[in-house]
């Protein structure tokens, strides 16, 4: 019996297949290695960022930065919103200055003149035009004193909002025509409040000194204020705290318009008591 012929590439085939088959096994096993040495990887650098997160979190922190930094937000906020008020008071300034010239022009027609004096008038008595005449200028300061005694409380020694609006009501009483405060003009709407440290005047900060500008009868208002009973209780700080305040006479003083808004919520009838002015 003769042997069976094998082609030469047959063989060739079978070999490489046997080759295969022997390199696929720890090829395979070589994988499993890699998936497990990934796996392990991964896992590794979860749990160490993990660790690091926890670490950061629970490390102590300045216990002066956050403050400092909270008042320096708010210095920046008050800086900004003041400048944006600024503007706004510049706007309203200007517009009422437009508004003032057309209603000017046309005041000469026959028909409007008549309307064109009340309205003026009406404008004189709101604050909202500048005005000047005789009158008077009062100063009211913190305490020059330098050293307080620790048994004293400090607030005796500053201005209050309310012993501004106590002057303002004295001058009112004594028949002022016209009052600003640090160039703030008094009007029906105005308040004076304190927040903080701060006091505001016509929602706009002010600061010592403060300065009163009032027309009037000179005599009359100087007369007023001097007058013992009136402002006991910030004569009384005058003297025992040395609190700054002081009157001059002047022969022309000049009294800033108002350029804030108006918004009236209550208003008294003509025919019921009232006073030109008034601060809150």
């Amino acid at each position: 019996m003769s042997a069976p012929v094998v082609a030469p590439g047959a063989t060739i085939d079978a070999h490489l297949g046997r080759l295969g088959h022997a390199l696929r096994g720890p090829r395979r096993g070589f994988d499993l290695r890699i998936r497990r040495g990934t796996l392990g990887l991964t896992l590794l650098a979860v749990i160490l960022g993990v660790y690091l997160a926890a670490q950061w979190q629970s490390r102590p922190r300045p216990v002066g930065a956050a403050p400092e930094y909270r008042r320096e937000v708010a210095a920046q906020t008050i800086e900004r919103l003041e400048a944006e008020q600024a503007d706004l008071k510049r706007q309203i300034a200007d517009l009422r200055a437009q508004l003032g010239a057309r209603q000017a022009a046309t005041a000469a027609q026959p028909d409007l003149a008549e309307l064109s004096a009340e309205l003026d008038e009406a404008k004189l008595l709101a604050g909202t035009v500048a005005v000047h005449g005789p009158g008077i200028r009062v100063l009211l300061d913190d305490s020059a004193v330098r050293t307080i005694p620790p048994k004293d409380d400090p607030a005796m020694y500053i201005v209050h909002d309310y012993q501004l609006r106590d002057v303002v009501n004295a001058l009112w009483a004594a028949g002022a025509e016209a009052i600003s405060i640090n160039g703030e003009r008094i009007v029906a709407p105005t308040s004076i409040y304190c927040v903080g440290s701060t006091i505001l005047v016509n929602d706009t900060r002010t600061s010592p000194a403060y300065e009163f500008l009032v027309v009037g009868d000179p005599a009359r208002l100087d007369a007023a204020l001097a007058d013992s009973a009136n402002l006991k209780a910030l004569k009384g700080r005058v003297k025992s705290y040395g609190l700054q305040f002081s009157t001059q006479r002047l022969k022309d003083v000049s009294v800033p318009a108002y350029v804030g808004g108006l918004d009236v919520r209550h208003a008294l009838g003509v025919d019921a008591p009232s006073t030109r002015g008034g601060a809150r």
